[in-house]
C-alpha cells in the first residue's frame, strides 16, 4: 500500500471546512476511487481502537498518522491545509510527550 493523506476542502460543516483522509495510491490515483479511511481528528480515538484508521492500523495507529501528516505537510502548499496538518502534527507529539513510557 502507498499511502498518502488528502485534504478535502468545504466537506461538511459537521466535520469542519478541511477533512483529512488516508488514500491508497496503489488503487487508483483518483479520489474516491483510492479512499482508505477518514484520519481521526482526535488522537484519543486511536487509543480506544473506535475509529476505522485505528481499527486498520492498529498499535501502529500513531506512527502512521505521524509519518502521514509528516509527508503531508512537506508537499502542502495551501496555507489553510498546512496549518491543520501543523496542528494535529503538534497534538501527536504533545500526547506523546504526556503518555507514559512503556518499558
Amino acid at each position: 500500500m502507498k499511502l498518502k493523506l488528502w485534504a478535502i476542502k468545504n466537506f461538511s460543516q459537521r466535520t469542519g471546512p478541511i477533512q483529512l483522509v488516508v488514500v491508497d495510491l496503489d488503487q487508483s490515483k483518483h479520489y474516491p476511487l483510492n479512499f482508505v479511511c477518514v484520519l481521526p481528528r482526535y488522537f484519543r480515538i486511536l487509543e480506544k481502537r473506535s475509529s476505522n484508521f485505528a481499527k486498520l492500523f492498529g498499535p501502529k495507529s500513531h506512527d502512521m498518522a505521524k509519518k502521514l501528516l509528516i509527508d503531508a505537510s512537506r508537499r502542502e502548499d495551501d496555507p489553510e491545509i498546512k496549518k491543520l496538518i501543523t496542528k494535529r502534527l503538534k497534538a501527536i507529539e504533545a500526547e506523546e510527550q504526556t503518555s507514559p513510557t512503556v518499558v
